[in-house]
């Protein structure tokens, strides 16, 4: 079984950035590895997120979800109720402002809070259970696209 080593984002803001990660991942048990000039490594054990400073020359186009590259990072909570906990100590404490419903939203089989860092990369906390499994209603779905047959 494999498993996601890491996702490493270039920010615009490095210290703010790096103070943002520290409030909203060590609640969900997230642990600062390394902070050095070139890079951070926070991890939860067997994943971690690495945060780099962008240089100038790159920094003018900023970041967007929608255009090519990563649409957000979701990170597990362990139950629905950790999830609200998280929206009220961590996004509500911080003044962090949560994206669509503004809260935590979801059944039993998929709750999740939506919110965006300093560079407006969107981030998740959801608890699903099952949700990797190839039973788990989100993977049951009809196909409705070919790669092999399409132009596109």
């Amino acid at each position: 079984m494999s498993k996601l080593s890491h996702v490493e984002i270039y920010v615009s803001d490095y210290a703010k950035s790096i103070r943002f990660y520290d409030k909203i991942l060590g609640p969900l048990g997230w642990k600062r590895l390394v902070c050095q000039k070139s890079h951070t490594t926070f991890t939860d054990g067997g994943t971690k997120i690495v945060l780099c400073p962008t240089e100038d020359k790159y920094l003018a186009h900023g970041y967007h979800r929608k255009r090519i590259g990563l649409n957000h990072i979701a990170l597990y909570a362990p139950s629905k109720q950790a999830v609200d906990e998280f929206y009220e100590a961590v996004l509500r404490g911080n003044g962090i402002v949560c994206l669509y419903e503004g809260r935590p939203a979801g059944e039993d089989n998929y709750y999740s809070v939506f919110f965006e860092d300093p560079d407006r990369i969107k981030l998740e906390v959801v608890y699903s259970p099952g949700y990797c499994d190839a039973g788990h209603w989100t993977n049951e779905l009809k196909d409705d696209f070919d790669p092999y047959s399409s132009g596109k």
